[in-house]
């Protein structure tokens, strides 16, 4: 792209023009991950050609320590034109002032065919605008080595309307636990700790009719702490309590490293680990359900736009550009997410019918559970996570779930209910 030039008033020297008088140029901050770094690489470099005669460029900044570095940003007026944003913090983000919605920024034609889970975590029920896309969502599962389920006598699941059970599932780890090679029936990734302990034990609790906060009220005590979130934990804790499941202290490599798993619960993202590691024992099975349902974690990092940004206009080329067909299917290749659309989930055979994932790509179409998307939400997961983990321990269930609720309950009223979610 040519350099405009301006003489000196001297007439000695000439000077590159400044950024203004250049071609526009957007910059965008993305997370610093290794599966991600490739695909931005690239993406720049497709961008930068694609719109090479229309006045506009893309600088993608990988950013270390992201949630810190966006928030310090935030408080200098320091924002880049576009951030990437982890879906469960978006809603702070938005009652903070730091982002503007992007809907109207959208084709109608990305927004219809963006899947109903990253939709609903980009939205903000405020003023039921989008504010972030994903280019992917994520997914949990039951992982299995088929080797032990077929000495098991076990037959799997082939459709999320067939997925196990409660009292099916705790039959299924029964039978796994008496067959030789098995320590452990289940890897439950009770070592993950962090936001794990909502994102991946969330829709059991939905499954059995519970929740960690009531999503009209904004209120957490009666919900958090309900007969039926109560039930879910319950019903998890028994696993544990009769030995089926891989000790927090025991790593993380149980499923796929000395095969003394047979089952595991975790997401897309160890595709790579379990199936080079498993080979044609690896199956993957629907999530199980407390209730008449099952569902299966959701969400990732998508795109948003500060509050500060004022070239929409290319904003705008950026960001249907980066959620079309085509990059969201570079991006689920290169990542191993989902596609976050649903012709691109065509377009990615992993992910398309008959692939190898297909059963990840079908439950997040039909059965991801959105995270609350509310402002407290970090003190949501935060005061669950530690209450699940202490119950988990051993905990008394009732006391760790009443200290969570006014937990929760005081951040929101001190607060003010975060207006407007208090109408």
């Amino acid at each position: 792209m040519k350099k405009i030039k301006i003489p000196l008033l001297t007439g000695l020297l000439a000077l590159t023009a400044p950024d203004f008088l250049q071609a526009k140029q957007i910059t965008a901050w993305v997370i610093d991950g290794e599966s991600e770094r490739q695909y931005f690489v690239q993406m720049e470099k497709d961008f930068n050609e694609k719109f090479a005669g229309q006045d506009v460029s893309l600088k993608i900044q990988p950013i270390p320590s992201y949630d810190d570095a966006i928030r310090a940003a935030w408080m200098s007026n320091d924002l880049p034109d576009v951030v990437m944003v982890d879906g469960p913090n978006m809603a702070n983000y938005i009652w903070s002032g730091m982002l503007q919605p992007i809907g109207n920024m959208l084709d109608k034609g990305v927004v219809e065919q963006i899947l109903p889970g990253v939709r609903a975590q980009g939205t903000y029920s405020p003023d039921n605008k989008i504010y972030m896309l994903s280019q992917g969502d994520s997914s949990v599962l039951l992982w299995g080595n088929k080797k032990y389920l077929d000495k098991a006598g076990i037959v799997v699941p082939r459709t999320i309307e067939d997925a196990w059970d409660y009292d099916q599932f705790t039959e299924v780890l029964n039978k796994l636990s008496k067959v030789d090679g098995v320590k452990w029936p289940l890897d439950f990734k009770l070592g993950n700790g962090g936001e794990w302990n909502t994102y991946g034990y969330y829709p059991f609790i939905k499954s059995a009719g519970g929740d960690i906060i009531n999503q009209k009220t904004w209120k957490a005590d009666g919900t958090i702490n309900s007969k039926e979130t109560k039930s879910a934990i319950n019903k998890m804790k028994s696993w544990i309590d009769s030995g089926y499941v891989v000790p927090a202290t025991a790593g993380d490599n149980r499923f796929f490293g000395d095969k003394t798993a047979a089952l595991s619960w975790v997401g897309n993202w160890m595709w790579r680990s379990h199936s080079q590691a498993l080979g044609d024992d690896l199956v993957l099975i629907p999530a199980p359900r407390f209730g008449e349902h099952s569902y299966a974690p959701n969400g990732g990092w998508g795109w948003a736009v500060p509050s500060s940004s004022k070239n929409t206009k290319d904003i705008t080329t950026f960001l249907n550009f980066v959620l079309s067909a085509d990059q969201v299917a570079k991006w689920s290749t290169a990542t191993g997410y989902i596609p976050a659309r649903r012709d691109s989930i065509k377009m990615t055979p992993m992910f398309a019918e008959g692939g190898k994932a297909e059963m990840l790509a079908l439950q997040a179409q039909k059965i991801a559970v959105v995270r609350p998307v509310h402002p407290a939400y970090p003190v949501i997961t935060s005061e669950f996570g530690k209450a699940l983990k202490n119950i988990f321990e051993g905990a008394d269930i009732d006391t760790a779930l009443n200290r969570a609720a006014m937990a929760i309950d005081d951040d929101i009223e001190d607060n003010m209910n975060y207006p407007p979610f208090d109408k």
